[in-house]
């Protein structure tokens, strides 16, 4: 922290916490939604199920809270169920160092990435001995690797390889037999909580460098028939049947990540025109991006589709009006302040006032983020900035119109006079219907026109617009 005033050493620490970069890993700092709105929570019901098979795919814009509640299911999970988490984003940013081999990596591939997460968490979280049945994934992906390179000799070592994989994993298990069942196992391995049950196993310092080329094939895509293909799916499937038949409990797979592929026809080679992943043996739940996938998400093969709207904070009868889950960024605002205030006290500090971010103030920023949770957070960290440069102990009115003047600078750039007649057109629809046409889905991908959960899903353009560019009515009055 700079200088040692208490007013921005405050601010310093909510620009800290209010990270729009970072998921809610902390249960407490976890804000739930209305239960009518809580598409995760309807999920997670279902997976607590004892029903095998089930196989989701969770559909939402990138910044709608998708991630913070899927670490919040996963870790809720963990309570019943083995839960192994893996966000493929951070895997091909942080370790691949090659992000749009994502929009290029092949059914195959996955479901190899998922064995080496298995493979992982069996060993590092819940204390399984592996026998041959890493050496036989090994042994099926150099094959298939040594084929897609042309001969070029591959390094496969997978127990390397997944230890270079960071994972999250959790769950209570207890052996077949009736032994005791054990809460919380793996305390002793590396890692970082995530939540009850749940831990983020850290990447070793043996697996530094990533050897396996992911997303390089030469544009064929092997078919679910094909032997070598065949074999890595038997392989994993080996694991998964190992680790449940050991232990008694059905596993979950939660894959993050798949939401930020960019080419709508990768997401259908991956769920639509292949088979291989909805053949493993457990289930599954993967997230993908709204606007790419489309309706593509009703032919999935062997997945039910969910959609994780933006928190419905406009109102489809009088959109100018708050909505009805306005209390969500409330309680988010509140369980951080807490966090903050605890946190100020151990370090000999203190909140400058009783309320320094105002109910008026987080009722403003959470209708023109248009109830979208990491946009939401983002203002919060630029009127803090703006706070801390003012030694303003609360947010007030005049920071946040330069919040809205900033936010609002970024949503209009380089619209065009199309896309504004189309996002009016939505704003005069009395039922707010999605329109026809590959404009409505590049607005949506552009996040200019929002998907809305109020009794029925229905659209409006972002709220940031309606402050200058769009103007309800001009259509019909011209």
């Amino acid at each position: 922290m700079s200088g040692s005033d208490p007013v921005q050493r405050f601010w310093e620490v909510v620009g800290e916490v209010f990270d729009p970069k970072q998921p809610v890993r902390d249960p407490a700092l976890f804000a739930e939604r209305k239960p009518e709105y809580d598409e995760m929570g309807r999920l997670e019901k279902l997976l607590r199920r004892p029903f095998d098979d089930q196989k989701y795919l969770v559909a939402g814009s990138v910044g709608n809270g998708k991630t913070s509640s899927l670490i919040h299911l996963s870790s809720n999970l963990a309570q019943h169920r083995m839960v192994v988490f893996v966000d493929l984003w951070a895997h091909f940013q942080g370790r691949v160092r090659d992000v749009s081999a994502l929009d290029r990596v092949e059914p195959w591939e996955l479901v190899g990435l998922l064995g080496l997460a298995i493979i992982r968490a069996g060993e590092q979280r819940f204390g399984h001995s592996w026998g041959d049945e890493p050496k036989v994934l090994e042994a099926a992906l150099a094959k298939l690797r040594e084929s897609e390179d042309g001969g070029d000799a591959a390094e496969i070592d997978v127990m390397k390889l997944a230890r270079g994989l960071a994972v999250a994993a959790g769950g209570v298990v207890g052996a077949v037999t009736g032994g005791p069942v054990t809460a919380a196992l793996g305390a002793g391995a590396a890692g970082t909580a995530m939540g009850a049950g749940l831990k983020v196993l850290d990447v070793a310092s043996d697996a530094t460098r990533w050897t396996w080329r992911l997303g390089l094939g030469d544009g064929r895509r092997r078919s679910d028939q094909d032997s070598e293909v065949r074999d890595v799916l038997h392989a994993v499937n080996a694991l998964i049947l190992k680790l449940q038949g050991e232990y008694g409990k059905r596993l979950v797979l939660v894959v993050d990540g798949i939401d930020r592929v960019r080419d709508p026809g990768r997401l259908e080679v991956l769920f639509v025109h292949s088979s291989l992943l909805g053949e493993l043996s457990c289930d599954e739940v993967f997230t993908v991006p709204t606007a790419v996938f489309d309706g593509a998400a009703h032919h999935a093969v062997a997945f039910a589709s969910y959609e994780l709207c933006n928190v419905p904070v406009l109102r489809r009868e009088d959109p100018s009006s708050i909505g009805p889950d306005i209390e969500f960024f409330h309680q988010l605002v509140a369980k951080r302040l807490v966090y903050i205030t605890a946190r100020l006290a151990d370090q000999g500090g203190t909140v400058p006032c009783d309320d320094p971010i105002p109910a008026a103030v987080i009722d403003k920023l959470a209708y023109y983020s248009g109830g979208l949770v990491r946009e939401f957070v983002r203002m919060i960290v630029f009127a803090a900035g703006e706070a801390w440069e003012a030694r303003a102990e609360a947010i007030s009115d005049e920071i946040v119109l330069e919040v809205l003047r900033n936010s609002r600078g970024l949503k209009e750039s380089r619209i065009t006079k199309g896309e504004i007649a189309l996002l009016e057109q939505v704003m005069e629809d009395p039922e707010h219907q999605l329109p026809d046409g590959p404009m409505a889905r590049e607005l949506l991908r552009e996040q200019r026109l929002l998907p809305y959960p109020n009794e029925t899903p229905w659209y409006y353009p972002h709220p940031l617009l309606t402050l200058v560019v769009l103007r309800p009515g001009s259509r019909s009055a011209s």
